[in-house]
Protein backbone atom coordinates (compact mmCIF):
# COMPACT_ATOMS: atom_id res chain seq x y z
CA UNK A 1 0.00 0.00 0.00
CA UNK A 2 2.68 2.35 0.90
CA UNK A 3 4.38 1.74 -2.57
CA UNK A 4 1.07 2.18 -4.35
CA UNK A 5 0.65 5.84 -2.61
CA UNK A 6 4.33 6.73 -2.87
CA UNK A 7 3.50 6.24 -7.02
CA UNK A 8 0.41 7.94 -7.32
CA UNK A 9 2.05 11.05 -5.11
CA UNK A 10 5.05 10.93 -7.70
CA UNK A 11 2.32 11.24 -10.54
CA UNK A 12 0.62 13.25 -8.91
CA UNK A 13 3.79 16.14 -9.11
CA UNK A 14 4.71 14.94 -12.41
CA UNK A 15 1.28 15.52 -13.72
CA UNK A 16 1.63 19.36 -12.83
CA UNK A 17 5.28 20.09 -13.35
CA UNK A 18 4.45 19.96 -17.11
CA UNK A 19 7.07 17.60 -18.36
CA UNK A 20 7.77 17.58 -21.99
CA UNK A 21 7.49 14.65 -24.36
CA UNK A 22 10.19 14.38 -27.07
CA UNK A 23 8.57 13.72 -30.26
CA UNK A 24 11.32 12.27 -33.53
CA UNK A 25 10.95 11.09 -37.10
CA UNK A 26 13.72 8.56 -38.52
CA UNK A 27 14.52 5.24 -39.43
CA UNK A 28 13.01 3.13 -36.31
CA UNK A 29 15.20 0.11 -37.39
CA UNK A 30 18.11 2.49 -37.48
CA UNK A 31 18.02 3.32 -34.43
CA UNK A 32 17.86 -0.24 -32.98
CA UNK A 33 20.63 -1.15 -35.17
CA UNK A 34 22.73 2.21 -34.01
CA UNK A 35 21.44 0.66 -29.76
CA UNK A 36 23.24 -2.43 -30.77
CA UNK A 37 26.39 -0.91 -31.65
CA UNK A 38 26.58 1.55 -28.66
CA UNK A 39 26.12 -1.63 -26.25
CA UNK A 40 28.30 -2.46 -23.60
CA UNK A 41 30.28 -5.99 -24.09
CA UNK A 42 31.63 -8.87 -21.74
CA UNK A 43 33.33 -7.38 -18.70
CA UNK A 44 32.46 -4.25 -18.61
CA UNK A 45 30.59 -4.19 -15.43
CA UNK A 46 28.31 -1.67 -16.88
CA UNK A 47 24.93 -3.39 -16.28
CA UNK A 48 22.72 -1.51 -13.34
CA UNK A 49 21.37 -4.31 -10.98
CA UNK A 50 18.37 -2.01 -10.28
CA UNK A 51 16.56 -1.70 -6.75
CA UNK A 52 13.16 -3.56 -5.85
CA UNK A 53 11.95 0.38 -5.58
CA UNK A 54 13.18 1.21 -9.41
CA UNK A 55 11.77 -1.97 -10.81
CA UNK A 56 8.22 -0.76 -9.11
CA UNK A 57 8.96 2.03 -11.00
CA UNK A 58 9.66 0.81 -14.33
CA UNK A 59 6.81 -1.16 -13.81
CA UNK A 60 4.19 1.73 -13.42
CA UNK A 61 6.11 3.58 -16.40
CA UNK A 62 5.43 0.45 -18.59
CA UNK A 63 1.77 0.51 -17.01
CA UNK A 64 1.46 4.27 -18.35
CA UNK A 65 2.14 3.32 -21.92
CA UNK A 66 -0.03 0.37 -21.40
CA UNK A 67 -2.63 2.44 -20.93
CA UNK A 68 -1.92 5.11 -23.21
CA UNK A 69 -0.50 7.54 -20.35
CA UNK A 70 2.21 8.62 -22.34
CA UNK A 71 3.26 12.04 -20.38
CA UNK A 72 3.32 10.27 -17.79
CA UNK A 73 4.90 7.99 -18.72
CA UNK A 74 7.89 9.92 -19.79
CA UNK A 75 7.92 11.73 -16.66
CA UNK A 76 7.86 8.60 -14.38
CA UNK A 77 11.05 7.48 -16.97
CA UNK A 78 13.32 10.42 -16.35
CA UNK A 79 13.10 10.35 -12.68
CA UNK A 80 14.85 6.73 -13.33
CA UNK A 81 17.33 8.07 -16.30
CA UNK A 82 15.10 6.57 -19.30
CA UNK A 83 13.01 8.44 -21.46
CA UNK A 84 9.89 7.35 -24.21
CA UNK A 85 10.34 9.18 -26.79
CA UNK A 86 7.33 9.59 -29.48
CA UNK A 87 8.72 8.69 -32.84
CA UNK A 88 7.33 8.72 -36.11
CA UNK A 89 8.85 5.53 -38.22
CA UNK A 90 9.65 7.27 -41.87
CA UNK A 91 10.57 4.21 -43.45
CA UNK A 92 7.15 2.66 -42.75
CA UNK A 93 4.32 4.92 -43.35
CA UNK A 94 5.21 7.18 -40.35
CA UNK A 95 3.96 4.87 -37.99
CA UNK A 96 3.66 6.03 -34.47
CA UNK A 97 5.86 4.04 -31.91
CA UNK A 98 6.88 5.10 -28.49
CA UNK A 99 10.40 4.03 -27.53
CA UNK A 100 11.42 3.20 -23.70
CA UNK A 101 14.57 3.58 -23.75
CA UNK A 102 18.11 5.65 -22.33
CA UNK A 103 18.00 9.10 -23.76
CA UNK A 104 21.50 8.59 -25.37
CA UNK A 105 21.91 4.58 -25.86
CA UNK A 106 21.85 4.83 -29.65
CA UNK A 107 25.82 6.76 -28.65
CA UNK A 108 29.11 5.05 -27.97
CA UNK A 109 29.56 5.45 -24.13
CA UNK A 110 25.32 6.58 -23.94
CA UNK A 111 24.32 3.52 -21.96
CA UNK A 112 24.45 4.06 -18.06
CA UNK A 113 22.05 1.78 -16.84
CA UNK A 114 22.14 -1.26 -19.41
CA UNK A 115 18.68 -1.93 -18.83
CA UNK A 116 17.68 -2.54 -22.39
CA UNK A 117 15.28 -0.37 -24.86
CA UNK A 118 11.72 -0.95 -25.06
CA UNK A 119 8.80 -0.60 -28.24
CA UNK A 120 5.07 -0.07 -27.72
CA UNK A 121 3.43 0.23 -30.88
CA UNK A 122 0.00 1.38 -30.65
CA UNK A 123 -1.09 0.68 -34.14
CA UNK A 124 0.08 -3.09 -33.56
CA UNK A 125 -1.66 -6.33 -33.48
CA UNK A 126 -1.32 -8.07 -30.09
CA UNK A 127 -0.48 -11.65 -31.15
CA UNK A 128 3.16 -11.87 -30.09
CA UNK A 129 5.57 -10.30 -28.09
CA UNK A 130 9.22 -10.13 -29.83
CA UNK A 131 11.98 -10.00 -27.18
CA UNK A 132 15.82 -10.81 -27.60
CA UNK A 133 17.58 -11.43 -24.42
CA UNK A 134 20.82 -11.76 -25.72
CA UNK A 135 21.47 -9.14 -28.18
CA UNK A 136 25.60 -9.52 -28.73
CA UNK A 137 26.01 -13.26 -27.34
CA UNK A 138 23.64 -14.62 -29.62
CA UNK A 139 24.83 -13.17 -33.08
CA UNK A 140 22.30 -11.11 -35.24
CA UNK A 141 19.44 -12.29 -33.39
CA UNK A 142 18.57 -8.67 -33.16
CA UNK A 143 18.30 -8.55 -36.51
CA UNK A 144 15.91 -11.41 -36.68
CA UNK A 145 13.98 -10.46 -33.87
CA UNK A 146 13.40 -6.78 -34.75
CA UNK A 147 12.60 -7.96 -38.33
CA UNK A 148 10.33 -10.12 -37.03
CA UNK A 149 8.52 -7.68 -35.16
CA UNK A 150 7.74 -5.38 -38.17
CA UNK A 151 6.83 -8.00 -40.23
CA UNK A 152 4.46 -9.44 -37.89
CA UNK A 153 3.71 -5.63 -36.78
CA UNK A 154 3.56 -6.80 -33.52
CA UNK A 155 2.56 -4.39 -30.86
CA UNK A 156 6.06 -4.89 -28.44
CA UNK A 157 9.58 -5.64 -29.27
CA UNK A 158 11.85 -6.20 -26.12
CA UNK A 159 15.80 -5.97 -26.12
CA UNK A 160 18.02 -6.31 -23.42
CA UNK A 161 20.33 -3.52 -22.83
CA UNK A 162 23.95 -5.04 -22.32
CA UNK A 163 26.39 -8.50 -23.13
CA UNK A 164 25.11 -11.09 -20.88
CA UNK A 165 28.22 -11.62 -19.87
CA UNK A 166 28.74 -7.85 -18.71
CA UNK A 167 28.81 -8.18 -15.22
CA UNK A 168 30.46 -11.37 -15.04
CA UNK A 169 29.61 -15.32 -15.89
CA UNK A 170 29.37 -16.49 -12.44
CA UNK A 171 27.24 -15.05 -10.83
CA UNK A 172 25.62 -13.35 -14.05
CA UNK A 173 23.34 -10.32 -13.55
CA UNK A 174 23.09 -8.67 -16.44
CA UNK A 175 21.59 -12.58 -17.99
CA UNK A 176 18.44 -10.97 -18.47
CA UNK A 177 16.69 -14.38 -19.54
CA UNK A 178 18.29 -16.13 -16.50
CA UNK A 179 17.28 -13.81 -13.32
CA UNK A 180 14.43 -11.71 -12.54
CA UNK A 181 15.83 -8.61 -11.09
CA UNK A 182 16.56 -6.38 -14.45
CA UNK A 183 13.99 -4.40 -16.15
CA UNK A 184 13.56 -6.99 -19.05
CA UNK A 185 11.67 -9.21 -16.64
CA UNK A 186 9.46 -6.46 -15.99
CA UNK A 187 7.94 -5.33 -18.96
CA UNK A 188 7.75 -9.24 -20.15
CA UNK A 189 5.34 -9.54 -17.34
CA UNK A 190 3.41 -6.66 -18.15
CA UNK A 191 2.91 -7.13 -21.40
CA UNK A 192 2.15 -11.04 -21.31
CA UNK A 193 -1.31 -10.08 -20.18
CA UNK A 194 -2.10 -8.21 -23.69
CA UNK A 195 -0.25 -10.48 -26.36
CA UNK A 196 -1.23 -14.61 -27.25
CA UNK A 197 2.24 -15.46 -26.90
CA UNK A 198 5.56 -14.19 -26.22
CA UNK A 199 8.59 -15.49 -28.35
CA UNK A 200 12.21 -15.24 -27.49
CA UNK A 201 15.13 -15.06 -30.09
CA UNK A 202 18.46 -17.01 -29.45
CA UNK A 203 21.10 -18.53 -31.10
CA UNK A 204 23.34 -22.23 -30.86
CA UNK A 205 26.05 -23.41 -32.62
CA UNK A 206 26.73 -27.42 -33.64
CA UNK A 207 30.36 -27.05 -32.84
CA UNK A 208 28.63 -26.81 -28.85
CA UNK A 209 25.70 -29.19 -29.86
CA UNK A 210 27.07 -31.49 -32.63
CA UNK A 211 23.95 -33.58 -33.87
CA UNK A 212 20.99 -30.65 -32.97
CA UNK A 213 18.93 -29.94 -35.88
CA UNK A 214 18.73 -26.21 -37.47
CA UNK A 215 15.97 -25.37 -35.29
CA UNK A 216 14.92 -25.83 -32.00
CA UNK A 217 11.54 -24.40 -30.16
CA UNK A 218 10.57 -24.74 -26.62
CA UNK A 219 8.15 -23.33 -24.03
CA UNK A 220 10.53 -24.76 -21.15
CA UNK A 221 8.22 -27.67 -20.03
CA UNK A 222 8.12 -31.14 -21.10
CA UNK A 223 4.66 -30.15 -23.24
CA UNK A 224 5.07 -28.56 -26.32
CA UNK A 225 1.60 -27.81 -27.23
CA UNK A 226 -0.33 -27.11 -30.93
CA UNK A 227 1.54 -24.12 -30.98
CA UNK A 228 5.43 -25.36 -31.50
CA UNK A 229 4.17 -28.21 -33.56
CA UNK A 230 2.15 -25.46 -36.18
CA UNK A 231 5.86 -23.37 -35.73
CA UNK A 232 7.66 -26.40 -36.43
CA UNK A 233 5.56 -27.57 -39.48
CA UNK A 234 6.27 -24.12 -41.05
CA UNK A 235 9.53 -23.90 -40.69
CA UNK A 236 10.22 -27.36 -41.96
CA UNK A 237 8.20 -26.43 -45.31
CA UNK A 238 10.88 -23.48 -45.67
CA UNK A 239 13.53 -26.16 -45.67
CA UNK A 240 14.81 -26.53 -42.73
CA UNK A 241 15.44 -29.66 -39.93
CA UNK A 242 13.53 -28.70 -36.60
CA UNK A 243 13.55 -30.07 -33.36
CA UNK A 244 10.56 -29.82 -30.14
CA UNK A 245 11.91 -30.17 -26.79
CA UNK A 246 9.73 -32.65 -24.80
CA UNK A 247 11.53 -33.38 -21.80
CA UNK A 248 13.63 -36.36 -23.41
CA UNK A 249 15.01 -34.83 -26.65
CA UNK A 250 17.13 -31.48 -27.57
CA UNK A 251 17.51 -30.65 -23.38
CA UNK A 252 20.29 -28.25 -23.53
CA UNK A 253 17.96 -25.62 -26.04
CA UNK A 254 14.91 -26.60 -23.50
CA UNK A 255 14.69 -23.05 -21.62
CA UNK A 256 13.65 -24.99 -18.43
CA UNK A 257 15.61 -22.22 -16.73
CA UNK A 258 14.76 -19.38 -18.64
CA UNK A 259 12.82 -17.07 -16.36
CA UNK A 260 10.59 -14.83 -18.52
CA UNK A 261 9.37 -19.07 -19.78
CA UNK A 262 9.23 -19.98 -16.28
CA UNK A 263 6.62 -17.13 -14.85
CA UNK A 264 4.74 -17.06 -18.13
CA UNK A 265 3.99 -20.91 -17.80
CA UNK A 266 3.49 -20.47 -14.15
CA UNK A 267 0.81 -17.40 -15.01
CA UNK A 268 -0.57 -19.77 -17.89
CA UNK A 269 0.48 -17.70 -20.40
CA UNK A 270 2.14 -18.71 -23.71
CA UNK A 271 6.14 -18.73 -24.17
CA UNK A 272 7.99 -19.88 -27.47
CA UNK A 273 11.91 -20.20 -26.76
CA UNK A 274 13.19 -20.38 -30.53
CA UNK A 275 17.05 -21.54 -30.53
CA UNK A 276 18.22 -20.94 -34.21
CA UNK A 277 21.77 -23.24 -35.69
CA UNK A 278 24.20 -19.77 -36.27
CA UNK A 279 23.88 -20.19 -40.02
CA UNK A 280 20.63 -19.39 -40.04
CA UNK A 281 21.63 -15.83 -37.98
CA UNK A 282 24.20 -15.19 -40.57
CA UNK A 283 22.76 -14.83 -43.62
CA UNK A 284 19.84 -12.66 -44.33
CA UNK A 285 18.31 -14.56 -46.75
CA UNK A 286 18.07 -17.93 -44.80
CA UNK A 287 16.45 -15.82 -41.53
CA UNK A 288 14.14 -14.41 -43.98
CA UNK A 289 13.01 -18.03 -44.66
CA UNK A 290 12.07 -17.96 -40.83
CA UNK A 291 10.38 -15.18 -40.56
CA UNK A 292 8.42 -16.37 -43.50
CA UNK A 293 7.56 -19.18 -41.29
CA UNK A 294 6.71 -16.85 -38.33
CA UNK A 295 4.18 -15.16 -40.64
CA UNK A 296 2.67 -17.93 -41.72
CA UNK A 297 1.53 -18.87 -38.50
CA UNK A 298 1.23 -15.66 -36.53
CA UNK A 299 0.22 -12.71 -38.65
CA UNK A 300 -3.12 -11.23 -38.69
CA UNK A 301 -3.29 -8.16 -39.90
CA UNK A 302 -4.72 -4.98 -38.32
CA UNK A 303 -8.39 -4.42 -38.61
CA UNK A 304 -9.26 -7.92 -40.02
CA UNK A 305 -11.73 -9.45 -37.56
CA UNK A 306 -13.21 -12.76 -39.56
CA UNK A 307 -17.02 -12.71 -39.40
CA UNK A 308 -18.74 -16.35 -37.38
CA UNK A 309 -18.19 -18.08 -40.81
CA UNK A 310 -14.61 -17.46 -40.77
CA UNK A 311 -14.96 -15.17 -43.77
CA UNK A 312 -12.28 -12.97 -45.22
CA UNK A 313 -12.47 -9.03 -44.89
CA UNK A 314 -14.97 -6.90 -47.49
CA UNK A 315 -12.12 -4.74 -48.53
CA UNK A 316 -9.15 -6.19 -50.31
CA UNK A 317 -5.56 -5.53 -48.22
CA UNK A 318 -2.14 -4.27 -49.08
CA UNK A 319 0.40 -5.36 -46.55
CA UNK A 320 3.72 -3.32 -46.17
CA UNK A 321 6.67 -5.21 -48.15
CA UNK A 322 9.20 -6.63 -46.28
CA UNK A 323 12.19 -5.69 -45.65
CA UNK A 324 11.84 -2.36 -46.15
CA UNK A 325 14.45 -0.79 -46.96
CA UNK A 326 15.54 -3.99 -49.03
CA UNK A 327 18.38 -5.07 -50.99
CA UNK A 328 17.78 -6.50 -54.16
CA UNK A 329 14.59 -7.92 -53.10
CA UNK A 330 11.05 -7.41 -51.00
CA UNK A 331 8.37 -9.15 -50.52
CA UNK A 332 4.86 -8.26 -51.47
CA UNK A 333 1.68 -9.71 -49.90
CA UNK A 334 -1.73 -8.58 -50.24
CA UNK A 335 -4.97 -10.01 -49.36
CA UNK A 336 -8.39 -11.02 -51.45
CA UNK A 337 -11.35 -11.17 -50.20
CA UNK A 338 -13.36 -12.70 -53.37
CA UNK A 339 -12.19 -13.01 -56.78
CA UNK A 340 -11.46 -10.46 -59.03
CA UNK A 341 -9.32 -8.45 -61.88
CA UNK A 342 -6.14 -7.40 -59.55
CA UNK A 343 -3.38 -4.39 -60.79
CA UNK A 344 0.12 -4.71 -58.85
CA UNK A 345 2.33 -2.16 -60.48
CA UNK A 346 5.46 -0.36 -59.16
CA UNK A 347 6.53 3.40 -60.18
CA UNK A 348 9.24 5.68 -59.63
CA UNK A 349 9.34 9.48 -58.29
CA UNK A 350 8.24 11.01 -61.65
CA UNK A 351 4.90 8.74 -61.71
CA UNK A 352 6.64 6.67 -64.67
CA UNK A 353 5.82 2.86 -64.17
CA UNK A 354 8.84 0.68 -63.34
CA UNK A 355 7.54 -2.69 -63.35
CA UNK A 356 4.22 -4.15 -63.79
CA UNK A 357 3.90 -7.31 -61.04
CA UNK A 358 0.78 -8.72 -61.69
CA UNK A 359 -2.39 -8.05 -64.23
CA UNK A 360 -4.62 -10.41 -64.48
CA UNK A 361 -7.77 -12.26 -62.57
CA UNK A 362 -7.41 -14.11 -59.06
CA UNK A 363 -9.50 -16.01 -56.67
CA UNK A 364 -10.14 -14.63 -53.23
CA UNK A 365 -7.27 -15.66 -50.70
CA UNK A 366 -3.85 -14.29 -49.43
CA UNK A 367 -0.87 -14.22 -51.97
CA UNK A 368 3.09 -13.06 -52.08
CA UNK A 369 5.25 -11.82 -54.89
CA UNK A 370 8.65 -11.14 -54.51
CA UNK A 371 9.68 -7.87 -56.46
CA UNK A 372 13.50 -8.34 -57.55
CA UNK A 373 14.86 -4.81 -57.46
CA UNK A 374 14.67 -4.89 -62.07
CA UNK A 375 12.19 -2.92 -63.96
CA UNK A 376 10.31 -4.80 -66.51
CA UNK A 377 13.14 -4.79 -69.12
CA UNK A 378 14.75 -6.94 -66.69
CA UNK A 379 17.17 -4.19 -66.09
CA UNK A 380 17.93 -3.24 -62.21
CA UNK A 381 16.64 -0.36 -60.88
CA UNK A 382 18.58 2.73 -58.92
CA UNK A 383 18.60 3.10 -55.31
CA UNK A 384 15.29 5.11 -54.29
CA UNK A 385 11.69 5.55 -53.29
CA UNK A 386 9.27 3.73 -55.40
CA UNK A 387 5.34 3.94 -55.09
CA UNK A 388 3.47 0.28 -55.29
CA UNK A 389 0.06 0.53 -56.35
CA UNK A 390 -2.59 -1.99 -56.24
CA UNK A 391 -5.67 -1.99 -57.28
CA UNK A 392 -8.99 -3.65 -57.89
CA UNK A 393 -12.16 -2.42 -59.48
CA UNK A 394 -12.54 0.98 -58.14
CA UNK A 395 -10.74 -0.04 -54.71
CA UNK A 396 -6.90 1.27 -54.90
CA UNK A 397 -4.10 1.37 -52.20
CA UNK A 398 -0.34 2.45 -52.49
CA UNK A 399 2.65 1.73 -50.26
CA UNK A 400 6.23 3.29 -50.16
CA UNK A 401 9.21 0.91 -50.77
CA UNK A 402 12.82 1.85 -50.18
CA UNK A 403 15.33 0.02 -52.14
CA UNK A 404 18.54 1.20 -50.84
CA UNK A 405 22.34 -0.09 -52.00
Amino acid sequence: MKTIRRTLIVLFLLTVSGWSQEVHYGNLSQLISQIRSAMPGQGSNAFVVPTTAQMDSFRAATNLVLTEQYHLADSLAGMMGYKLFEWYDTIHNNDLFYVLMEPNANQSGGVQLGWGTYIFHPGGEQEVIIEVPHPIWDTNTWKVGFAAYQLLNSSYFLMAGTHRYANGTNPRPADVAHNTQNMFHVVHQQTAPYCQHALQVHGFNRNNYPGYPDVVLSNGTANPGVILDSLATAIIANGYSVGIYDGIHWTNLGATTNKQGQWSNSQGYSFIHMELEYFIRASQSEWENILDALYAVFYLPVGIEPGDSGQLPVAPLLYPNYPNPFNPATTISFLLPKAGQIRLTIYNVQGQIVRRLANGWKTAGRYQIRWDGRDDSGKAVASGLYLLQMSSGTWQQSRKMFLLK
